[in-house]
């Protein structure tokens, strides 16, 4: 009898890489997977991106994918739109389910739900700071048709001007798996420090910023993995100057071994130009007891205390930036402090309490 009762939920995402949206997605639809739910989805193709090969998920393949040439990536962008309208016309008839739309791009679902007179809920993860014609229209149609709203970070939740009583805040979180692997072990005792940066191949995301300390602090080890393949990598840095102590790798699926081996993980993303909403590889550190730098603003800054799990600094402060590097690593006191605080605020953000919050809002 239960079973009967569970509802059918049809998501819609855009791109399935190995980001942050498509990451708590993936961990939403295992969740409810779990409690009984019929899921479906229609998203872009790919062997390897976190929403791919996920057992029980009924999938719909869309073409879309991101190109140099311009004229293409919109010719697949509006095709994709078309596909997420009709999709949703073709479920009218399917009383029990509900359309959710993971960010605000698929919007196309969004006309499509409003068609046919269907409740819409989206899940909110980004607010660009500088804004296209397609971003503006995305918001112009989340705001007017969506029936409920989740945000992943209270500052995304008053970014909107939207009625109270259709927003709902819940925090991401990471997967039982994730946590439990991170608690078995962390390597200690190297000659040297790591310092640890995992983002897209963008320049708002302080890429050259990560490239500038590793210039500047010659006597630690900087890692630093882009969600990029080997080809976009080699084309972004093909002419700049990289230091010994740099690594540069492309998209790792496994990002364990780079955690064990990190001693400090760092997001420098540029304030004036991103605020990030929310920050899935700093919660990733604390969970392994990695004392993280983080922006002094946005979504990233509500899951870190200054000076408790790490240091809020503005990464175009570079002389703050080496200034609490140093301080963290050449005070051990300190340093064993903020893991184990780390670890404790880390598990705050709960994956049960994430997918109960989730399913409360898709039956309410």
């Amino acid at each position: 009898m239960e079973k009967i009762l569970k509802r059918k939920v049809i998501f819609f995402h855009m791109l399935n890489d190995h980001s942050g949206s498509p990451h708590v997605l993936s961990l939403i639809m295992k969740g409810l997977i779990k409690k009984g739910y019929e899921i479906e989805l229609y998203s872009s193709t790919s062997e390897t991106g976190f929403l791919s090969n996920i057992t029980g998920v009924k999938y719909n393949e869309v073409v879309y994918k991101f190109s140099s040439n311009k004229v293409l990536t919109l010719i697949l962008f509006i095709y994709a739109q078309l596909r997420y309208f009709f999709a949703v016309l073709r479920h009218r008839k399917d009383v029990n389910s509900k359309i959710y739309i993971n960010t605000i791009l698929p919007f196309g679902a969004a006309f499509g739900a409003a068609f046919v007179k269907k409740e819409v809920i989206y899940h909110v993860h980004e607010k660009p700071v500088t804004k296209n014609l397609i971003q503006n229209i995305a918001i112009t149609i989340f705001k007017k048709y969506s029936g409920k709203s989740i945000f992943v970070s209270k500052y995304l939740f008053d970014c909107f001007d939207l009625p109270t009583s259709k927003k709902t805040l819940v925090y991401n979180s990471l997967s039982p798996e994730f946590t439990s692997m991170a608690r078995k072990n962390k390597e200690r005792g190297r000659a040297s420090y790591n310092i640890l940066m995992i983002c897209s191949l963008r320049v708002y995301k302080g890429v050259l910023v990560f490239l500038e300390l590793a210039k500047m602090l010659k006597e630690y080890s900087f890692t630093l993995i882009l969600n990029a393949d080997d080809e976009e990598v080699d084309s972004f840095f093909h002419t700049l100057e990289k230091p010994q102590n740099l690594q540069i790798l492309s998209t790792r699926t496994n990002l364990h071994p780079w955690y064990r081996k990190a001693d400090l993980v760092v997001n420098l993303s540029l304030t004036n130009e991103w605020v990030e909403t929310f920050g899935l590889t700093a919660l990733e550190a604390m969970t392994y007891g990695i004392p993280v730098i983080v922006p002094p603003v946005g979504g990233i800054a509500e899951i870190v205390d200054d000076g408790v799990q790490g240091f809020k600094v503005d990464s175009r402060d570079i002389d703050q930036l080496i200034g609490k590097i140093n301080l963290l690593f050449k005070d051990s006191s300190l340093y064993n402090k903020m893991s184990e605080e780390a670890k404790i605020k880390a598990d705050s953000f709960s994956y049960d309490n994430m997918i109960d919050q989730i399913e409360k809002v898709i039956n309410s």
